[in-house]
């Protein structure tokens, strides 16, 4: 400890930090000593000070807050999809900290204050955004500004817990801690009906060819995610039941990150054999691997074949971490033919555009019709939560409810029978028309 002019300046050598570090004390020598044996204190007991001299600026955070992700993606503690879509909303916050004003106000994280954080709220609510980052589309209103004040609030969080990150000092309060955000959203008449109607479904299913129908009659009859499409195997169609299965061998989770099952429906069963004749591997694949006009030596792969290529691929060529095992991954599925989101997507822009439907009718809506029909059947709330893989809640109530085969089986015929018996004759008659199916099929 020393003083110089009107305050003091104490050095001590930081294990944690592996160099030398100091600090002014503004104050008496009383100040300085009280400031001092604080620092002595974690010291003895935590073997770092907390004190971290660095003036970081923006982007710097940034950077150590994705690698920091990094680590815990490839530790196993979030997924690494979860990583990207940090990413992606820490743009926001490096393009609002980039302009001029901004940067000059405020160069260093460290002098972030409630101000920056207001004005970075005013920033979201006027920024522009292209609608899923699709470059030919016109920008839109942002929307997920709460998401995007969220990870920089963790961030900060992150920046000074000297356990973690221990790029502020000590005396940094986070502004983005307990800051109110009004919605805009109006909540409007929720008697409506779905922007896709029953009546524009059937004539959807009616306007397919074979590899359009395969894809879209399980989006309509089964509520399933598009991207869970790609992810299901004939090893898991067992006893009359499709399973929709978490596949831990090969590192894929569902949404709702569970199981759930639908009972197996003649119509898709016809439709299942006809793309894939193999009777093993991916039930959904691309348009160029169910045509056979790109095999590959993963084409018709069972799904222990898939895993073991996947598991060799990782012997050859050890990933690093996360994102190189996820990237492995992908290459093995895209070989076997995996159908993707995209590819879903696409499928049925082209299908709404010829059959001349709104811009509103969108693809996530045919998992709203199937919700839809689910309520007008009468299906319970626990077995339309089960149908749809969302949770289940966390009441007591849900720990003694169970969710018996037999009844889920029972309550959606009712609805097969009902609400989605349309669909159902709709998928029959065309795949009738395609040659696919028997005439007695429904």
């Amino acid at each position: 400890m020393y003083q110089r002019g009107d305050h003091f300046w104490l050095q001590w050598w930081d294990p944690h930090e592996k160099k030398t570090l100091s600090q002014r004390v503004d104050g008496d020598l009383i100040d300085a000593i009280a400031v001092a044996r604080l620092i002595e204190e974690r010291l003895n007991q935590l073997r770092f000070s907390g004190h971290h001299p660095g003036k970081y600026n923006h982007a710097e955070l940034v950077q150590k807050y994705s690698a920091d992700l990094e680590r815990r993606a490839d530790a196993g503690e979030i997924d690494f999809r979860t990583v990207q879509r940090y990413r992606a909303a820490m743009q926001h916050y490096l393009a609002f900290a980039e302009q001029p004003a901004v940067a000059k106000a405020y160069p260093q994280v460290a002098r972030v204050d409630r101000d920056f954080q207001l004005r970075f709220a005013a920033f979201l609510s006027s920024r522009m955004v292209l609608p899923n980052g699709r470059t030919n589309s016109h920008p839109r209103p942002m929307k997920a500004q709460k998401f995007v004040m969220d990870v920089v609030r963790g961030m900060f969080a992150w920046a000074a817990d000297p356990a973690r990150g221990n790029l502020l000092p000590g005396a940094f309060r986070n502004p983005f801690v307990g800051c109110f955000r009004r919605t805009e959203t109006l909540a409007g008449d929720p008697i409506t009906e779905p922007d896709v109607t029953g009546t524009m479904a059937v004539e959807l299913l009616l306007a397919c060819d074979l590899f359009q129908l395969g894809i879209f009659a399980p989006l309509l009859l089964y509520g399933l995610r598009p991207g869970e499409l790609g992810w299901i195997f004939w090893e898991n169609v067992e006893e009359g039941w499709l399973k929709v299965a978490c596949n831990q061998d090969l590192g894929y989770a569902t949404k709702g990150r569970r199981d759930k099952r639908f009972p197996v429906l003649a119509c898709l069963e016809g439709l299942w054999r006809q793309s894939n004749p193999w009777g093993q591997g991916l039930l959904y694949r691309c348009r160029g691997a169910s045509a056979d006009k790109t095999p590959t030596a993963l084409s018709g792969a069972s799904l222990g074949a898939l895993i073991d290529e996947f598991n060799r691929r990782c012997r050859v060529s050890p990933p690093s971490g996360a994102a190189q095992r996820r990237g492995i991954r992908d290459a093995v599925m895209k070989n076997a033919g995996q159908l993707s989101y995209d590819r879903i997507k696409r499928e049925f822009d082209q299908l709404a555009r010829r059959l001349g439907w709104p811009a509103e009718a969108t693809l996530k809506d045919l998992r709203h019709l199937f919700a839809t029909s689910l309520e007008n059947s009468g299906t319970p709330d626990f077995f339309k939560r089960y149908l749809l893989g969302q949770a289940f809640g966390k009441a007591p109530i849900v720990a003694y409810t169970h969710v018996t085969a037999a009844k889920l089986r029972e309550h959606y015929q009712r609805a097969v029978a009902t609400e989605l018996a349309p669909l159902v004759d709709a998928v029959a008659r065309r795949a009738d028309e395609l040659g696919t199916l028997p005439k007695s099929t429904s």
